[in-house]
């Protein structure tokens, strides 16, 4: 049981470092970032004498976890739910172990059906960096109440190139 509570613990640390990154498409002023390398950090407006500091907090935009942390997840049969959100002629059959299909266009009784607690951890994933079902779908869950929803940006493609195994759906 500790090793589950550390095992999530290094999961959502890992979710909210990757989340931070993620933020860089601009600063936390609305600029550019410079060097390409931001970080997770809060910007400080000027103080005067009637006007106190203000602090905003840069927010990432959603929370990802990468193939290292998956993996890791996934071998210390942490309660996790996996959900492909591949669907039609995108759906090759091909699955990250214990994962289900569902998509953006499931209805919420299909998903209530995969999905039994709102405050469990969820991960969407897709095709790949190129995908846009996974958001989708996180999106979606996220507006019917779950809680936990991280998406794994690299998907199918980014799980079988780290050398990792699939399940085959069809035969």
């Amino acid at each position: 049981m500790k090793t589950v509570k550390l095992l999530i613990g290094v999961a959502i640390g890992t979710l909210v470092i990757a989340g931070g990154a993620w933020a860089c498409d601009e600063g936390p002023c609305g600029t550019p970032c410079g060097d390409g390398q931001c970080a997770v950090e809060t910007v400080a407006m000027a103080q005067t004498a009637d006007q106190p500091a203000v602090v905003k907090p840069a927010v990432a935009k959603e929370a990802t976890i990468g193939t290292e942390a998956l993996a890791t997840l996934l071998r210390a049969k942490v309660p996790v739910a996996v959900l492909d959100a591949r669907s039609g002629k995108f759906d090759d059959g091909r699955r990250l172990p214990g994962a289900q299909a569902l998509n953006a266009a499931s209805t919420e009784e299909e998903i209530g059906k995969v999905l039994l607690n709102k405050e469990g951890l969820v991960v969407t994933y897709c095709a790949g960096l190129t995908c846009g079902a996974s958001h989708k779908l996180a999106e979606r869950l996220n507006k019917l109440g779950y809680k936990n929803v991280v998406e794994y940006p690299e998907g199918i493609e980014g799980w079988v190139k780290a050398g990792n195994k699939v399940e085959e759906t069809r035969k």
